[in-house]
């Protein structure tokens, strides 16, 4: 299992297609990992989350503000995977 990854936005379609990507990534990199969406504006905050979309692997926040590309998704999970 690599961890869990959270997707975070009030469910737009710049947060669907996040979520998306990171689908995506987890699927061609054959990781398994817990995905969340957290939708809830009170618990966006509590994570220090101040712009949306964004995104938060294994409690570290990775992007927020903006739709990451393909290939920027794909890195942090590969800089994330012990091998």
């Amino acid at each position: 299992m690599f961890g869990t990854v959270k997707v975070l936005g009030p469910g737009c379609p710049r947060c669907q297609e996040t979520k998306r990507l990171v689908m995506n990534a987890l699927s061609e990199l054959q990781l398994i990992a817990e995905v969340q969406e957290v939708k809830d504006p009170k618990e966006i905050a509590r994570h220090g989350v101040l712009f949306t979309p964004a995104v938060i692997i294994n409690n570290e926040i990775v992007s927020q503000g903006k739709i990451p590309n393909y290939e920027e998704v794909k890195k942090w999970f590969l800089e994330r995977v012990s091998i």
